[in-house]
């Protein structure tokens, strides 16, 4: 076992000293092209100090000189060009040699059973047995045969639980993503009636229909919330809700008689829950 380890790992070398002789030939060749080309730019910039300083034949004509010049940006667009050319190819060559470093870092890490590194979460192991078959349930024998699982081995799928998806339609709202929150706070009435967030969902869902100014769902929803939840934390704000939408709706009765229950039914409301609907009361002449 331990031979059969070593001629891998030399194997594994071996490509590797292989693979980076061959990377730095190509490097000696675009070294070389780099200095040729270094030197057109010099030879060129040499020609052009003597040309500004009359080292050399004037040129006969104005024409002359538009057409040296002419050459001149040429040249120079074609080393600017393979400059790129190169720096490009340079890219390619560094990319592909750390490809192949991570390669044979991974191969010789399986080779030697150590876990493969995956970042902050931890290493991951080297796989030791193969996947297991799907189970086919209430399939016949004649198909699934005996080696399928029973199923009891595989691994639970996992879900949000109540305080993620609230959280989440919460989240949802501040961005005034409405179609999410109504969705997360809808998801935890329905997957978590008893939670203890669930009285908050629907006062929540209310907010929802009020903020989009579809106050008939916002009144219904918060008339639940205030029936059903009551003794919650969002009991006396669910009723504050509920006559401020039927005030939108210009259901004037239905709206005061929200606005004037509120100090008996909750009595030990917040005192800015008690201001406001005092307010909105005196706003509509409540008796």
């Amino acid at each position: 076992m331990q031979i059969s380890k070593f001629l891998s790992l030399s194997f594994s070398f071996v490509l590797f000293c292989s693979a980076a002789q061959a990377q730095m030939q190509q490097f000696g060749a675009l070294e070389a092209d780099l200095e040729a080309l270094k030197e057109d730019v010099r030879a060129l910039q040499r020609e052009s100090y003597r040309s500004k300083n009359g080292n050399s034949l004037a040129p006969a004509s104005g024409a002359d000189m538009a057409l040296r010049m002419g050459e001149f940006d040429e040249n120079m667009r074609d080393i600017n060009g393979r400059l790129d050319e190169i720096n490009h190819k340079i890219k390619t060559l560094d990319d592909r040699l750390t490809l192949i470093n991570k390669d044979i870092d991974i191969r010789l890490k399986m080779l030697e059973g150590r876990p493969i590194g995956g970042g902050a979460g931890g290493g991951i192991q080297a796989p030791k047995e193969k996947f297991k078959a799907p189970v086919a349930q209430n399939a016949p024998k004649s198909i699934v045969g005996d080696t399928i699982a029973s199923g009891n081995d595989l691994p639970n799928v996992p879900t949000r639980s109540a305080d993620e998806i609230y959280q989440a339609g919460l989240d949802a709202l501040k961005a005034n993503d409405f179609a999410t929150a109504e969705s997360s706070f809808d998801s935890v009435l329905r997957r978590f009636p008893k939670d203890k967030l669930a009285g908050n969902a629907q006062y929540w869902l209310g907010e929802v229909y009020y903020g989009q100014k579809n106050y008939k769902d916002a009144a219904i929803a918060f008339g639940k919330a205030y029936k059903q939840y009551k003794d919650g934390p969002k009991g006396p704000d669910s009723l504050l809700k509920l006559g401020m939408s039927m005030k939108e709706l210009k259901k004037k009765t239905e709206a005061c008689a929200a606005f004037t229950s509120m100090t008996s039914e909750f009595p030990k409301a917040e005192d800015r829950v008690k201001k406001k609907a005092e307010q909105e009361a005196k706003s509509l002449n409540c008796k």
